[in-house]
């Protein structure tokens, strides 16, 4: 009786890790449809010594200043600490560039983030990247993880003198 019942628990709980799954694939998807590409594909295709000097960031480290039960609540393993996950369910640990800048598998292409391949002025180009999912961060965006709530670390942002310490500026 005690191993049926364990056999039918396992069965339950097996069939709740596949939907949890299922649920995670759609999850890598942005509302907008992009995908995530992980901040290790944006240094290989242009941004080395952006993602170098990400590196040295705290916004690297946010997943690693979790406890592992932090890291086990939504609620801290949300947008600030996780990026998102890739296709695969490969989870994106840290503030990585897509936390701010928005899933770029529509955008990292060299047709929309090289200036020498676009033709036309810079709106054109701005447009076509944002049309892509490119997001050019506000201090509105870093206050969805720069707030008091729920942060027993708070700082207030300085959004305007915090402008390049995160990676310097540049294609």
């Amino acid at each position: 009786m005690v191993i049926a019942l364990l056999g039918l628990a396992l069965l339950a709980f097996t069939a709740m890790l596949a939907t949890a799954q299922e649920a995670d694939k759609e999850e890598t998807k942005e509302a907008a449809g992009h995908e995530y590409v992980g901040a290790e594909k944006c240094a290989k295709v242009c941004h080395k010594a952006q993602y170098t000097a990400w590196l040295e960031t705290q916004h690297a480290k946010t997943f690693d200043v979790l406890s592992d039960e932090e890291k086990a609540k939504p609620e801290c393993g949300g947008a600030c600490h996780i990026t998102g996950k890739l296709a695969d369910g490969t989870v994106l640990e840290g503030a990585q560039c897509e936390a701010c800048h928005g899933p770029g598998k529509d955008y990292k292409s060299p047709k929309i983030m090289s200036k020498s391949k676009w033709k036309g002025d810079p709106e054109t180009y701005k447009k076509m990247a944002v049309d892509a999912g490119l997001i050019y961060p506000t201090a509105e965006t870093c206050a969805g993880c720069h707030k008091e709530e729920g942060n027993p670390n708070f700082k207030p942002l300085d959004f305007e003198k915090s402008k390049g310490t995160v990676h310097p500026a540049g294609e």
